[in-house]
């Protein structure tokens, strides 16, 4: 891609480390909001409020559905995702909402939802997940995963403040980075898990809590209103 567009790769790689190196010495939101505290040029234009809840969980009385879409995801590997029936291509939905409640409210809903899941679903609870239940809660992520036969559902509660503050420096990297030659991405990766203990790559799968995570910052574009993802997938 780099040739055609006769853009030599070594410009590429450092546009890209500039811009994970700005991050890292500076504050603020990006891609959220501009630094006057408006939208940012190019932001997404507003979803129509006749998006409906693909999913069989309901949403809160005061959530607002932002996003719905089809989630198709192919999974190599059992490590950070949230699915449980191993490596796999997965078909569903996938729902980002936004509360008008705090985010107390939010958890509260979601351990209700817990105690009582949807007809046909049981909460699954998992030694196993401990770890990336932990590191989630350092990003300000708040997930509970069911099942129901062989559909699986991943239900997350996000503090938005928390977690533009972790991820500040994939937030300023997913565009450049995805203009990458695959080869090209590894000094990346490296330099950001060195600071997050995430990578970019892991933070773009968007099975596993930090992809949910950083497509929920990109919709709901800079607002402090808790986010709530919800993702339902059968393995194909």
């Amino acid at each position: 891609m780099c040739e055609s567009m006769n853009i030599p790769r070594a410009l590429i790689v450092a546009a890209v480390s500039l811009g994970v190196a700005c991050v890292m010495g500076c504050s603020g939101r990006p891609g959220g909001q501009s630094n006057s505290g408006g939208p940012a040029a190019g932001s997404n234009a507003a979803v129509p409020a006749t998006v409906t809840n693909p999913t069989d969980f309901p949403l809160a009385a005061d959530d607002k559905i932002l996003d719905a879409k089809p989630f198709n995801q192919t999974i190599s590997s059992q490590s950070g995702t949230l699915f449980t029936q191993g490596a796999g291509t997965y078909a569903g939905h996938s729902v980002i909402a936004q509360s008008s409640g705090s985010l107390a409210d939010a958890k509260s809903w979601l351990a209700k939802l817990e105690q009582s899941p949807p007809a046909g679903y049981s909460y699954v609870q998992s030694a196993a997940r401990q770890s990336s239940t932990e590191a989630a809660g350092k990003f300000g992520v708040t997930y509970a995963v069911f099942r129901n036969g062989a559909k699986g559902a991943v239900v997350a509660v996000i503090d938005p403040k928390q977690a533009h503050d972790k991820l500040q420096i994939v937030l300023a990297a997913v565009d450049k980075y995805k203009m990458l030659p695959a080869e090209l991405r590894t000094s990346i990766d490296e330099q950001v898990k060195a600071k997050l203990g995430v990578s970019v790559t892991e933070a773009l799968d968007p099975s596993a809590p930090i992809g949910m995570t950083v497509e929920a910052l990109r919709t709901i574009n800079g607002s402090d209103n808790p986010a709530i993802v919800e993702v339902d997938a059968t393995k194909q």
